[in-house]
């Protein structure tokens, strides 16, 4: 039996479902949207980094791999995986960069929110006949 082909209702819903997620999750366990000045003796944290690092890593995945792909299913993989990559840094800003670093917290929310917005699925329904020049053969 052929697997199906995910609609292009699944892919919005699970966008809407990511972004809504990290909006709230930012709210209810992060404390709302951080406010003020990191603490001038706060050291350079690497998770920051690291989560700058996942952004670079979801925008290969959005604007290199997925206009290279026709097939729903894999598209649908690929915007799980970039969607996965882009939420981390929020994840990261909520959980493991001090409250004393209120910056970097709001820097790592703010571009995980960005990177999110990349991956609305407006590239689902689009023609065969559009596709990346880097992608001719």
């Amino acid at each position: 039996m052929p697997p199906t082909q995910p609609k292009p209702v699944v892919f919005w819903a699970i966008w809407l479902a990511i972004l809504n997620g990290v909006i709230v999750l930012q709210f209810t366990l992060g404390k709302g949207i951080p406010l003020g000045s990191n603490s001038p003796d706060a050291p350079f944290s690497p998770i920051a980094a690291i989560g700058l690092a996942t952004i670079i890593l979801a925008t290969v995945v959005r604007w290199f791999l997925i206009p290279r792909t026709d097939e729903p299913p894999k598209l649908l993989v690929l915007m799980v995986v970039g969607l996965a990559l882009s939420e981390a840094p929020a994840f990261f800003g909520m959980f493991v960069i001090p409250q004393s670093q209120p910056e970097t917290r709001l820097a790592l929310l703010a571009a995980s929110l960005l990177s999110i917005l990349q991956f609305a699925p407006f590239y689902v329904n689009r023609p065969k006949s559009y596709q990346n020049e880097f992608h001719r053969e």
